[in-house]
């Protein structure tokens, strides 16, 4: 693809001009013509915020309920909210076997089930590297994102997209929140995203929406891209390098496109057991490893975030996995010292229980929220042995988490089968001399913002040292 990454007026202005005096390459199609000359827009935290209506009915995108959804599916037509011009696509989730209960497709309604055993896409998380190390369950690339928007033929600049966890588990609801954020991150606009409080198969069953067997086939029909949105919202994945400098406090970081510690402070909230919080428990390591003596490899220590308060994510929910009233939500983030002002960072294991608890405080409470991708899978790995039988970072190394500066209540895991010496070629197998002292965490940033863009290739100077026009298409 043509190779100029258009990030501003200024920017697109001069596009202008070199058109005007070139012409656009022939070569481009018509969107990627457009592509040129439209910025993408980036977003802050505070510019993504969605603050609900104290009464969950009054809502129209973020947390909506089962009356506001029937009365969309049963007359989209005539009921859609304003400023909606597609369809309405509801996607039913499940973590894994559907309960073949399916909110009733009608008129300009699309409704799917997926499942997170399904093999046929990824769209729940995906193993990426971020300059340093591998880590599972990163929000997946763009081109996985576009391929499961024409799988299901979803268009989100005009659909309103509704997740609905299939039945009421705490794995269903935690996808379910998984795949806001992901959708989120990838620029969809908030006013054409929305979660059902609830699960489907319940409110079938009480007659609060039209169900049965039926549901839609999948096609592309109408499909669209993330590139098409020009919105560019990465700023809501917290790289490590940005937890680093949250927890520190430091406004002038020296890790390379790294985020400065937000103005008006961190709130560093653990969606955890407190088991997982206070060391005492044992984490799985990334479930691509296995250990001589045990299921799983064990993350070398445990511990939590510097300053971290646990909330874990069943305090934000109720028996029925549904949201607890705003005001419950606010004075339970209030109670353990939230101020108005912070910037949240919400983090676990993968970041699927914190999407639920991210979800509660960016999408119902309206707090600056973003969320710390690679969470303890990633920050308890980062460790040194001073024995020298399991280390897979250098005692010296600026990314090593076991540290009282950034971690607390270290507690390794040595001795419990999970961290020994069969363990060397799988943990240092992340690393080479040179990550151990990698400049910046940025990587997956970067690639998704170049995506974004259109912008893949290297970029070509659009002057000549007199300042005219090269025509080079």
């Amino acid at each position: 693809m043509f190779g100029l990454n258009i990030k501003n007026l200024g920017s697109k202005i001069l596009l202008l001009i070199l058109f005007a005096s070139c012409g656009a390459p022939d070569y481009l199609t018509p969107y990627q013509k457009l592509a040129l000359t439209i910025p993408v827009q980036v977003f802050e935290t505070s510019q993504l915020v969605g603050v609900s209506n104290s009464d969950y009915n009054e809502n129209t995108h973020g947390l909506i309920t089962a009356s506001t959804l029937e009365s969309w599916r049963s007359n989209w037509n005539r009921n859609r909210p304003a400023g909606i011009s597609g369809r309405l696509i509801i996607f039913q989730i499940s973590s894994g076997t559907s309960s073949g209960s399916f909110i009733r497709p009608d008129t300009g309604v699309r409704v799917y089930g997926i499942s997170a055993s399904s093999t046929d896409y990824t769209f729940f998380g995906q193993t990426r590297f971020n300059g340093l190390i591998d880590t599972e369950t990163i929000v997946p690339e763009g081109a996985n994102i576009d391929a499961f928007l024409k799988r299901f033929g979803v268009n989100p600049a005009t659909d309103l997209i509704v997740l609905a966890q299939d039945v009421p588990t705490d794995g269903n609801l935690m996808l379910t929140l998984r795949s806001w954020y992901t959708l989120y991150y990838w620029g969809v606009e908030k006013t054409h995203l929305a979660v059902l409080n609830g699960a489907a198969s319940t409110k079938i069953t009480a007659s609060q929406l039209t169900g049965g067997s039926i549901y839609t086939v999948p096609t592309s029909s109408g499909a669209g891209t993330v590139g098409s949105l020009y919105r560019d919202h990465t700023i809501l994945q917290a790289t490590l390098a940005d937890v680093f400098n949250a927890v520190q406090g430091i406004t002038d970081p020296t890790f390379t496109n790294s985020t400065p510690a937000p103005a008006g402070g961190s709130f560093i909230m653990d969606a955890r057991s407190s088991s997982e919080y206070d060391g005492t428990g044992s984490t799985a390591g990334p479930s691509n490893l296995t250990c001589a003596d045990t299921p799983s490899c064990y993350t070398p220590f445990e511990g939590h975030v510097k300053t971290a308060k646990n909330l874990p994510f069943a305090n934000f929910i109720n028996a029925n996995k549904e949201f607890l009233p705003k005001a419950d939500l606010a004075n339970l983030l209030s109670s353990n010292g939230y101020t108005s002002g912070q910037t949240i960072i919400a983090y676990c294991r993968t970041n699927v229980r914190s999407s639920i608890t991210g979800f509660a405080t960016m999408a119902i409470l309206g707090y600056p929220t973003r969320f710390y991708d690679g969470s303890w899978v990633e920050w308890g790995s980062l460790a040194y042995d001073s024995g020298a039988t399991w280390s897979n970072l250098s005692a010296v190394s600026p990314w090593r988490t076991d540290r009282g500066t950034v971690t607390e209540s270290i507690t390794y895991n040595v001795g419990k089968g999970g961290i020994d010496a069969s363990n060397i070629s799988n943990l240092g197998g992340y690393f080479s001399p040179d990550r151990n002292f990698a400049k910046g965490t940025n990587d997956i940033i970067d690639q998704d913002k170049k995506y974004l863009s259109g912008s893949g290739s290297t970029e070509s100077e659009p002057w000549d040292s007199r300042g005219n026009a090269q025509c080079r298409w």
